[in-house]
């Protein structure tokens, strides 16, 4: 058996899910030689929540950050993940603005892309898969997972067939909820690895349902050729798991990886000492709960949105009430066909759920992306929508062909209406709101970084050194052993 991959997702899911996607990039240029040695199958640079918080809060430029990866990791083969129809941002996007966004990304240095559809409708990314096949890129089109009497192992066996049939060079079958069991993850990574033997299969689960240990487990078992996972500072919770667990699951399982384990333990000083200058967390191993488990896998709320409802309720002064609104969330989705609970739909589910609480009156009171998702403006959803929904939210409205605005001249007319702009920069104000773009615009900052930034355990010693109320500090690190005292009282020297 050909041996285990790895693709790191340090810089975009770990960073996303404990940093919330605000490390800048001059916590990533110092330590990219090493991760450039360390290994790995595939680097994810980029995500489109990282690109958008990248110019909307850093006040970075994207497409430098980009650049300069590539110059600082020149062996390393990137991708970028592609958010459906969007791309980037929230307006669903014509095939003119997906094929000058991968020119530009590709003239970058990224030459991979893994595209996802939260509904698993292809007819959204088939242009996607097809151009980046064209242009030179590795094309991993996702089987985005979820829990629901609709989503079978038997419906992810027919949609990978799909994905095959659009030409990718890999499978991904991604768990974004933390919601697979082991058991559900033998079976479908089984089923999948018979029907498409040939083709390079990827497994992604997030540990905060505390089984994704086990779930990797099974994925080496099936034959899985590549799992993604992070740098321990940057594992854990609903980021990936540790690069560790998979190299210490390989050798249980007597499968070779090709990792460098003293670059992975690099990366590891390295994050640990930037997140302790930027007082964020580290992320933490969960125990698999049976009673949270079953509570939660009905609504299947991500975190990070059960945190923005409990807020808006307590403002609302109806915080006794979230257990109402999860469990109207359940129905709600179960209403909707089963989306899966990723951005857009997750929105969509909590908030009308909230609605349906507060007023009252169950679809009394519904905001416009509802019915655009009803009306088919995002795509075929998983299963049948509620009858009784879609006339309540619907009514006399006509169903949207969600292919209808594929072929819109958009490039043309923004280089009509913005003048001389280079790509990025047109594409630019096309991913970003006005609001946001202006204060990208006035913000802007150049990408600064240490070039010669120090080893985390030389800053360590520095910092100690100035503590004035030490008498001395001793370092012990491998074979080397260094004690700096002082008599006076004074600092360390």
């Amino acid at each position: 058996m050909k041996p285990l991959r790895v693709l790191d997702e340090s810089l975009r899911m770990g960073q996303q899910a404990l940093w919330a996607t605000r490390m800048k990039t001059k916590w990533m240029l110092p330590i990219a030689p090493v991760m450039d040695r360390a290994g790995f199958y595939q680097v994810a640079a980029m995500a489109p929540v990282s690109f958008e918080t990248a110019a909307m809060y850093l006040y970075e430029n994207p497409w430098e950050r980009l650049r300069l990866l590539r110059r600082h990791m020149p062996h390393t083969s990137f991708d970028f993940l592609v958010r459906s129809r969007n791309v980037v941002g929230w307006d669903l996007k014509s095939n003119d603005v997906v094929e000058l966004f991968l020119q530009t990304l590709y003239a970058t240095g990224i030459h991979g892309i893994k595209v996802f559809d939260g509904l698993n409708d292809y007819r959204n990314v088939a242009f996607h898969l097809q151009k980046g096949k064209e242009l030179g890129f590795h094309v991993k089109g996702l089987l985005t997972f979820t829990v629901s009497p609709v989503h079978t192992d038997e419906y992810f066996v027919g949609k990978a067939r799909e994905l095959e049939a659009l030409g990718v060079d890999a499978v991904i079958i991604a768990d974004p909820c933390g919601a697979m069991l082991p058991d559900r993850a033998r079976t479908l990574i089984g089923r999948v690895r018979a029907e498409l033997p040939a083709m390079e299969l990827h497994f992604s689960t997030h540990p905060n349902s505390g089984v994704s240990t086990p779930c990797y487990r099974e994925a080496i078992r099936q034959g899985i050729d590549v799992l993604w996972g992070a740098c321990t500072p940057l594992a854990n919770g609903h980021s990936f798991p540790p690069h560790a667990t998979i190299v210490q699951l390989a050798a249980e399982e007597g499968r070779a990886i090709e990792l460098d384990e003293r670059c992975l333990r690099e990366m590891d000083d390295w994050f640990y000492w930037a997140a302790y200058q930027e007082h964020r967390p580290i992320g933490k191993p969960a125990e698999f709960d049976p009673v949270a488990y079953e509570r939660t896998i009905a609504h299947q709320i991500p975190g990070g949105m059960m945190s923005n409802l409990e807020s808006q309720l307590a403002g609302l002064g109806m915080a006794h009430r979230m257990p109402e609104v999860l469990e109207e969330a359940a129905r709600v989705r179960e209403e909707l066909g089963y989306p899966v609970m990723v951005t857009p739909f997750s929105q969509f589910v909590g908030v009308q759920a909230t609605l349906n609480v507060v007023t009252g009156d169950r679809y009394s009171s519904v905001p416009r992306e509802m019915v655009l998702y009803c009306r088919g403006h995002y795509g075929q959803s998983p299963g049948p929508i509620d009858p009784n929904v879609l006339d309540r939210v619907v009514g006399d409205l006509p169903p949207i062909d969600p292919t209808a605005h594929y072929h819109d001249n958009t490039i043309e007319k923004a280089r009509a209406a913005r003048g001389d702009l280079t790509d990025e920069e047109l594409l630019t104000t096309l991913f970003l709101s006005p609001a946001a773009l202006e204060t990208f615009t006035k913000n802007r900052k150049p990408i600064e970084w240490d070039a010669g930034a120090r080893a985390p355990l030389l800053a360590l010693i520095e910092q100690l050194c100035r503590r004035p109320k030490l008498r001395g500090v001793e370092v012990r690190y491998a074979d080397v052993s260094l004690t700096l005292s002082t008599e006076s009282g004074g600092p360390a020297s």
